[in-house]
């Protein structure tokens, strides 16, 4: 039995003998969720439930706009300074295994009475028995659809139900871009499959939802981060930068920064893309660090306190000015970039 395989069992187990005491777990995904942070969270918490555990999924903030198009999101809670750490039997992180990650609910990871993580990020931290961390797979969808498929064949009874293939299409479309990343694989075009032959799901709509639906004022303010677009190493790095008063005087949200580093990076010639963006909570600045060829992202990004994949990575920077953080950066991506070239010709 493979590793994956047997920590999935392990899950399994643990959240069948909770069943049977009628159990209580708590989901904590990532802070500035996603579409396959929720979409698992939400999947696993149903299905979980629906064996007879007491399930919540516990979010950093309101959902963003660009979620709303999910389904269940009624069932979600959302953290507040107030909220007072309750005792749960197990914690699952969700897209992400690092207490850092899941921010002001961290209380809940560190003191339930088992934890784990269900996440295909690279592994930055020690692993415990309960910790499903697949980097090799797509998302973290992917891995929750294998936790519901291993359950209901173990039950012999049908636990995916439209609303759970909805949420875990939103996932893996979103992190495959539109299945076209180097992340796709045939088995999430099976999983796919599996689900579109079994609910009647608008896979036409959901893509629309995901990248497509925007307004005028989120155009225009994508044109206002792309025309200040700035080339470094004769084009190989592309740069742009997003200001608190960008976006207070669009009226728009972080949220609408979406794939604007994953669209830089099509342009012709360009090996990585950053885009830094001022963050006011905590103050100073985030970048989203997107690659091809040699560059590894996520090592890149693990410089800076941060993480992700080879090709999508990001890290905040605390009590930084946006010019010192870009400088800084830039400077770094120049070298690590010739570092890696040169590892190829060498």
């Amino acid at each position: 039995m493979s590793k994956e395989k047997d920590i999935r069992r392990r899950l399994v187990e643990v959240v069948l003998d909770l069943a049977s005491v009628n159990g209580r777990i708590v989901f904590l995904p990532h802070e500035r969720l996603d579409a396959d942070a929720l979409g698992a969270s939400i999947s696993l918490a149903e299905v979980f439930r629906a064996v007879g555990c007491e399930t919540t999924v516990l979010v950093d903030s309101e959902l963003p706009e660009s979620l709303s198009y999910l389904p269940l999101l009624e069932t979600v809670q959302v953290y507040e300074p107030s909220l007072k750490y309750s005792p749960y039997d197990l914690a699952l992180a969700i897209d992400c295994h690092e207490e850092n990650r899941v921010g002001e609910r961290a209380d809940w990871l560190t003191r339930s009475r088992l934890r784990g993580s269900v996440d295909h990020h690279v592994v930055s931290t020690d692993l415990g028995r309960l910790d499903l961390v697949v980097p090799s797979a797509s998302s973290t969808c992917e891995l929750a659809f294998e936790i519901i498929w291993d359950l209901e064949l173990y039950l012999a009874k049908p636990l995916f139900n439209r609303d759970i293939a909805v949420l875990l299409l939103a996932g893996i479309v979103t992190d495959t871009g539109r299945y076209s990343y180097s992340n796709t694989t045939p088995v999430v075009f099976r999983q796919a499959a599996f689900l579109l032959e079994r609910f009647d799901v608008d896979l036409a709509s959901l893509n629309y939802d995901i990248f497509e639906r925007t307004t005028v004022e989120r155009l225009q303010f994508k044109g206002d981060v792309y025309s200040g677009i700035t080339a470094f190493d004769d084009g190989r790095i592309l740069v742009a930068s997003v200001t608190r008063d960008m976006i207070d005087r669009r009226g728009v949200t972080d949220d609408d920064l979406g794939n604007f580093a994953s669209e830089m990076r099509g342009a012709d010639g360009t090996e990585v893309t950053l885009l830094f963006s001022e963050s006011n909570e905590p103050h100073g600045v985030r970048v989203n660090i997107r690659s091809s060829g040699c560059f590894d992202a996520a090592q890149f990004a693990k410089r800076y306190g941060g993480g992700g994949h080879r090709r999508a990575a990001g890290a905040t920077l605390n009590d930084i000015a946006m010019g010192e953080a870009m400088d800084s950066i830039v400077r770094e991506a120049k070298i690590f970039l010739d570092a890696c070239k040169g590892e190829l010709r060498s």
